[in-house]
């Protein structure tokens, strides 16, 4: 008997005889939900790319989460990176170190920058690492000790060139003759890096870890950092990576990524995305409205057609599917159009990077970024169809109602 309903529906949408506000009625609110639609799939797209850059410009110069010993020192790098490189979901693992310090080029005039400076290996570096991808002149891997790698936006704020000699004062102390004093190294600039986020560009420099293992005065690395398949599978790969060295107990070793020294961010980025959904929601609910006076209308100007058939035997729950469907189908075509126009400018605008953004408000995202996801797509297309059906419950039944006999007598 759903075909029934269906005919019947199908055919009130497409005659001609209903009359032309009806018709108008029913445009605006297919373009109304259409329209709703659209601003939906657009400004989550637009989330979802914003999240995604940001994810991924964090991890450049970093692996996707790091190992740790909760008292100090790895007490055996070997062994720790022969388990890391053998767990599930795991690409690479590379040993490192962090200092802070103090960078003086040779010029005189040139002003002393602090820097984080992070001793590597550079035999594994670039398989957790993205930053090394356009350092010159030289490939990472043949970084020597006593070199530096500085970043391009560093090196011209103090006039650095390839081949200079720098001094670096650490934060850790020697006895001399005068007493306590910080401890100076000289480095040889080896080459330019830039990832163009000025954190890493202005305030990172990278050094041999076996630099850093005599300014420590320990034959152990501090960290390792791991590289997964993706970002999304570090959920997986570091409870993997955290048992394979721990046991099914708590152990000694420790593990933290970006995402949870940053969680602030992320999650201020989930919750800008979701009430930005709510609130445009709201269009697609004004647009329900709509479908309410056009069902109402309908009614009124079927309500002899309902008659005749209540009185061949159509049941009131027919009836009331009969409109339901009508509201559905509405919403549906515009649901379609919204869609249909949505998902490939969402496509274009980011495939061909159609919106730049200026260098001053981001200065590592160029464009705006547009990332579709299934989710959100199947989420928008269902949150009108519900909106939609539960607003022609109420008309459906009044049409339910009508009585038959009274329809047929008042015509």
């Amino acid at each position: 008997m759903k075909a029934f309903e269906a005919f019947v529906a199908e055919r009130y949408l497409k005659t001609r005889k209903k009359g032309a506000f009806v018709r108008t009625l029913t445009r605006y609110a297919r373009w109304g939900i259409g329209l709703g639609v659209f601003v939906l799939v657009v400004v989550q797209a637009l989330m979802n790319g914003f999240k995604d850059e940001i994810q991924a410009n964090l991890f450049t110069a970093t692996g996707h989460f790091t190992i740790a010993f909760f008292s100090g020192d790895l007490p055996d790098t070997a062994k720790t990176l022969a388990t890391l490189r053998a767990t599930p979901g795991v690409v690479a693992a590379s040993p490192m170190r962090f200092e802070r310090g103090l960078l003086k080029s040779s010029l005189a005039a040139a002003p002393v920058e602090a820097v984080m400076v992070k001793a590597i290996d550079p035999a594994s570096a670039h398989g957790t690492s993205s930053i090394f991808d356009n350092l010159q002149p030289a490939p990472v891997e043949k970084l020597q000790e006593g070199e530096l790698l500085v970043g391009r936006e560093l090196a011209k704020s103090i006039g650095l060139r390839l081949g200079d000699t720098v001094g670096m004062t650490f934060m850790r102390m020697d006895l001399g003759l005068a007493g306590l004093q910080p401890r100076m190294v000289a480095f040889k600039v080896a080459g330019f890096f830039e990832s163009h986020i000025s954190e890493y560009d202005q305030h990172w420099v990278f050094i041999h870890l076996e630099d850093s293992k005599r300014l420590a005065q320990s034959d152990q690395a501090e960290f390792i950092e791991v590289r997964a398949t993706s970002i999304e599978a570090i959920d997986t790969a570091k409870p993997a990576a955290l048992k394979a060295l721990n046991g099914d107990a708590k152990g000694p070793y420790l593990s933290t990524d970006l995402r949870d020294t940053n969680r602030a961010l992320f999650s201020a980025l989930k919750f800008q995305k979701l009430l930005f959904a709510i609130i445009l929601a709201f269009i697609v609910v004004l647009a329900a409205f709509n479908i309410v006076a056009i069902l109402v209308l309908f009614i009124t100007e079927k309500r002899r057609d309902l008659g005749v058939l209540l009185a061949l035997g159509a049941t009131p729950r027919q009836i009331q599917r009969i409109f339901e469907l009508q509201g559905v189908r509405i919403c549906a075509v515009g649901t379609a159009w919204g869609m249909g126009l949505a998902i490939p400018t969402c496509w274009i605008a980011d495939h061909w990077k159609l919106v730049k953004l200026p260098p001053a408000l981001y200065d590592f995202i160029t464009y705006v970024p547009f990332k579709l996801s299934l989710f959100d797509l199947a989420m928008v297309a269902i949150f009108p169809l519900l909106v939609a059906w539960a607003a022609s419950r109420y008309p459906a039944r009044r049409a339910a109602e009508v009585n038959p006999v009274d329809a047929l007598r008042a015509e």
